[in-house]
């Protein structure tokens, strides 16, 4: 039956709705069937993202915690036997408490690249508005440098690969990201598309439909020696570079000082000859597009795809250009909402105190919003930070290294949690509280091609209060006036991204070393991780 138009999962008999998929950064929407109160099937339908309504294992197979008795209902205090059930009202008056008490500087917010838009933005407002404190960034991100934000600025568009005529695979993680591989090899079977694949293992990656593979050690320096290659033999594209980008004498003069022989040894290549090869290859080829992915490539890797790009004269043309891949579905909001210490609403620079002062505006609050550093790696490391606020991330369940991270979570007065279930990080909470779904709150997810797609509210929500609004009940608690749906909270948001482009110069991205350093897998989220494990059975 239906309540007020949501499905009633406790006693819906064949009812079915629409949703979006959230586990990679592609979008895929998905029809989700219920009967007898259960969900029985998950399916790709026609969407924006996936018109001919595929979905890949982790749509189709990914979906089945959501019969799971486990899942948490309500707030979880930690007593001396484990946990205890609490009432909603003696979860805020605690959570007012510990937010208000103590300074600002040892609290630290975490928010999850699975959580919406709106659930991001209420996060950095709760921290940067409330209680006045820079700490804020995602797990997902930490010690891994901040080269990947606006990568996905001019990102080509999936349909646009009909445009293209050759595509290069550098550390593309396709197997996560199957929709990318489909369209791929659909486009290439009808255009003479030539797919050319960095890897650092030519035996275990190469498909039948990649025509050409290079073996590397290291993506960081085979892409750094193709750059100074290029700028060495003054091979760059004049003409893009004087129209659109700023600083190229100052990028080629550190790059040059490098030793080219070193670069190429670096990267591992057979020769300095696969290098050339490569670097004429891809400079003389039209309508060309580098697909890389921040899962297995470093910022700095990136950053140096991303100016050989525009060395290269590619960067946002029509079938070119470059095509980034997240790891998650709204890892990208991460960026766009703020969730950084040097990132305000809409990737603008926080650290600018007229950025700052236009929100503080917007928001009503009158004394200067915090600016600074921010939290880091080494911080967590050293135990800056005495209270921890998580949302929708599992960052023990997920660490690469278990043991160093659980360090980083000792000594500490007060934990928070919010997630569906009681996760490895939940069980060393002092409060645990309740997520919701997508599809129980609704809101809007960021695509990693910068596409937004709303999710509508379907179900009636098995927690008493969904998690947008349990962040806005504490930011009122601050305050702040209330929102009463998160359509509300969607407006608020994009009243204070930025009205105008300030420039429209691009800028070459100087790096001195690799600093690839992923801590978590599965984008350090437990449900990522839960469905990954499960289709691979």
């Amino acid at each position: 039956m239906e309540e007020n138009g949501l499905l009633n999962s406790t006693t819906a008999t064949n009812q079915h709705f629409k949703t979006i998929c959230h586990y990679c950064a592609i979008g895929c929407t998905l029809e989700v069937k219920l009967n007898e109160g259960n969900v029985v099937e998950t399916s790709g339908t026609s969407g924006l993202i996936n018109p001919d309504a595929y979905s890949c294992s982790l749509g189709r197979q990914g979906y089945s915690y959501l019969n799971d008795s486990q899942r948490l209902t309500q707030p979880l205090i930690r007593t001396n036997g484990g946990f205890e059930q609490i009432s909603w009202d003696d979860a805020f008056n605690l959570l007012e408490q510990k937010l208000k008490e103590g300074q600002p500087e040892e609290k630290a917010f975490f928010a999850g690249a699975r959580l919406m838009n709106e659930e991001q933005y209420l996060i950095q407002k709760l921290a940067r508005g409330a209680v006045k404190t820079n700490n804020i960034t995602s797990f997902h991100y930490l010690g891994r440098g901040s080269d990947y934000t606006k990568l996905s600025k001019a990102n080509l568009p999936f349909a646009e690969l009909e445009e293209s005529r050759q595509v290069y695979l550098i550390g593309a993680d396709l197997v996560n990201n199957p929709m990318v591989e489909t369209y791929i090899r659909d486009k290439q079977s009808g255009n003479n598309l030539k797919v050319i694949s960095l890897s650092p293992d030519a035996k275990k990656t190469k498909k039948q439909w990649v025509d050409h593979t290079v073996e590397v050690k290291s993506y960081y320096y085979f892409v750094k020696a193709v750059n100074h290659y290029l700028l060495n033999n003054e091979l760059q594209n004049r003409q893009f570079i004087k129209d659109l980008i700023a600083n190229l004498d100052e990028y080629r003069t550190q790059l040059l000082e490098e030793s080219w022989l070193d670069l190429v040894k670096l990267s591992g290549v057979e020769s300095a000859d696969t290098i050339i090869e490569f670097a004429i290859d891809y400079n003389l080829a039209q309508r060309a597009v580098i697909v890389f992915s921040e899962k297995e490539l470093s910022g700095h890797t990136c950053a140096e795809i991303f100016n050989l790009a525009c060395i290269t004269g590619k960067h946002g043309k029509t079938g070119s250009g470059l095509m980034l891949l997240k790891e998650k579905n709204n890892s990208h909001g991460l960026h766009d909402m703020g969730v950084f210490p040097n990132l305000g609403i809409g990737a603008t620079d926080w650290n600018d105190p007229i950025q700052r002062s236009t929100i503080g505006f917007n928001w009503r609050v009158y004394d200067e919003l915090p600016s600074g550093k921010g939290c880091t790696l080494n911080g967590m490391r050293n135990g800056l930070y005495k209270q921890l606020y998580i949302f929708g991330e599992d960052p023990l369940g997920c660490a690469i290294n278990p043991e160093e991270t659980l360090q980083m979570f000792a000594d500490k007065d007060f934990i928070v949690v919010q997630d569906c279930f009681l996760t490895e990080t939940a069980k060393i909470a002092n409060l645990v509280l309740p997520a919701s779904l997508p599809f129980e709150s609704g809101g809007t997810y960021t695509n990693t091609q910068r596409v937004i797609q709303k999710i509508d509210s379907r179900m009636v929500p098995k927690v008493g209060f969904t998690s947008w609004q349990q962040l806005d009940t504490l930011c009122v608690r601050f305050g702040f006036e209330p929102h009463e749906t998160v359509d509300d909270v969607t407006l608020e948001l994009a009243s204070v991204l930025p009205k105008f482009c300030t420039s429209s110069k691009l800028m070459f991205r100087a790096t001195t070393d690799d600093n690839f350093n992923p801590m978590f897998t599965h984008g350090c989220d437990y449900l990522h991780k839960r469905a990954t494990l499960e289709s691979e059975k």
